[in-house]
């Protein structure tokens, strides 16, 4: 994560007093949370790419706040094709006092560790789900899932995103058992968590991360049938390549979310991120 920008923060609490807007007001105008906001404005927290060019929108600064709040981005693999993110290994660390990571790890680093140095619990295939399973598991996590959309309105990404990924792994286990309803139901739930994660680590900077989790939420979506959301996720992902200035990616993303068989709402955010990315 850059530095916070004191400079940033000041100007955008100058800019939005003078507009007479609130925390929440802007709140609503750039999508991100009060708290992430009050803690941009209070310095304890460096603005995203994605949030200074949002507020610099909102509040008309005709590209102060971008100057001011863009860092200096470091260059991240090229994807292979449109649509498209390469696998990798993530891993999940946790420490005794407190903190916790998640991020990539080479597939030579994971070989490189040993066996003997890794920890890990899943199911032991010994058999398929059971139906109850199944509707309990669902039933949980949308309930969790409504509880956690709340949550993430009030509290840092970084708290929620252990248990989320962990949700959405949890989902993805238990409908590689289940009969084939349950399993589209139980995917296309993972598919939502896995969006959110890539919003809240989007909102931590981090894009190359939130391209990954977007195009996991992308295959989630497919695998279980539901191709509307898999069409959102790809205006999600085409937002990201604009924040990155990729055009070409952009556009290429924009077109495929356009087909027909998707709701208008979709086939309309697409038409207009390719507008954008042209």
């Amino acid at each position: 994560m850059p530095h916070p920008s004191t400079l940033f923060g000041e100007e955008l609490r100058k800019r939005r007093l003078e507009a007479g807007l609130s925390l929440t007001d802007l709140s609503g105008l750039v999508h991100y949370s009060k708290a992430q906001l009050s803690k941009v404005e209070r310095d304890i927290k460096a603005p995203s790419r994605d949030l200074a060019r949002l507020c610099d929108a909102a509040l008309g600064a005709d590209g102060a706040l971008i100057a001011l709040g863009t860092p200096t981005a470091v260059d991240s693999p090229a994807v292979s094709a449109p649509g498209r993110v390469e696998e990798e290994n993530w891993m999940m660390q946790l420490s005794p006092d407190g903190p916790n990571s998640f991020g990539p790890v080479g597939r030579r680093e994971v070989m490189n560790a040993g066996v003997a140095s890794l920890m890990t619990w899943r199911s032991d295939g010994s058999g398929p789900a059971s139906p109850a399973a199944g509707a309990g598991m669902l039933e949980a996590s949308r309930s969790l899932f409504t509880h956690y959309r709340r949550l993430g309105q009030t509290v840092d990404p970084g708290l929620l995103l252990p248990v989320l990924i962990a949700q959405t792994h949890t989902l993805r286990e238990l409908s590689a058992q289940s009969d084939s309803a349950t399993r589209r139901r139980l995917l296309a739930l993972g598919s939502r968590y896995a969006e959110y994660v890539g919003w809240l680590v989007q909102e931590t900077g981090d894009e190359r991360a939130a391209l990954w989790w977007t195009q996991r939420a992308v295959d989630l979506a497919a695998a279980g049938g539901d191709q509307a959301l898999a069409g959102y996720a790809l205006v999600r992902r085409a937002l990201v390549t604009l924040y990155r200035e990729d055009a070409e990616q952009t556009i290429a993303l924009a077109r495929r979310a356009q087909s027909g068989v998707l709701p208008s709402r979709i086939r309309g955010l697409a038409a207009q991120r390719e507008a954008q990315g042209h």
